[in-house]
């Protein structure tokens, strides 16, 4: 009987050949995701994003030219709803921490089995969010070291800053697509992002929030 279900189309990002031949293999065993390119360049990586449409992006965070956390930001801010799975031997809190900040959508320890990988892109696929054993650990660790210290302000990307600014000068979606050369609807992704990053639940809550925090 012919399976008609669609593939989840991945594509990965590491500067090593290695680890992108090693990531290949095992995802061609999977008869649900297929991994239709491989990229050492992140900057290329982005290029490919410009034109074609991937269920997830799977990154290493050290490389060359251009690091995960940076290539992840980018990312997001031109594709709010791509999603991202970092891959890596970095697990140093502050690694995690800028690369949720940066958007990600789960983060895999480089050593993790096949099988995990797999369950990690299907959760993430259906919108889940997906972290190693480990990751969670340090996640859920620095969570209480932060609840200590007090509410941690949340930052703005670029691409955020520039939309809310918009938002002050009473622009409309339409009007800052045009400005922005992005969708309208790239831009309600980013207003509900920036609003469900600051907590807010109106455009007017996220203004007063920007103003009273000087996120800007």
């Amino acid at each position: 009987m012919k399976n008609d279900r669609k593939n989840i189309t991945v594509i990965v990002v590491d500067d090593h050949q290695l680890v992108l031949d090693g990531i290949n293999l095992m995802l061609s065993q999977s008869e649900e995701i297929k991994c239709i390119k491989t990229f050492s360049d992140g900057y290329e990586a982005l290029a490919f994003l410009k034109d074609n449409q991937v269920d997830v992006v799977i990154m290493d965070i050290e490389m060359p030219k251009i690091d995960g956390i940076k290539l992840c930001t980018l990312i997001k801010e031109d594709h709010p709803k791509q999603k991202v799975i970092a891959l890596s031997m970095l697990i140093q809190h502050s690694i995690i921490n800028r690369m949720i900040k940066a958007g990600v959508n789960g983060f895999l320890i480089k050593n993790a089995s096949a099988d995990e990988l797999k369950f990690a892109i299907k959760e993430i696929h259906k919108g889940n969010q997906y972290y190693s054993s480990e990751i969670q650990e340090r996640i859920d660790k620095n969570t209480l070291e932060l609840h200590k210290e007090g509410i941690r302000i949340p930052s703005l990307s670029r691409r955020e800053k520039e939309i809310v600014k918009l938002i002050m000068e009473e622009k409309n979606t339409n009007e800052i697509a045009d400005l922005l050369f992005i969708s309208s609807g790239t831009v309600e992704t980013h207003r509900r992002n920036i609003m469900n990053k600051l907590g807010c639940k109106n455009t007017a809550g996220m203004v007063k929030f920007v103003l009273e925090h000087k996120l800007l």
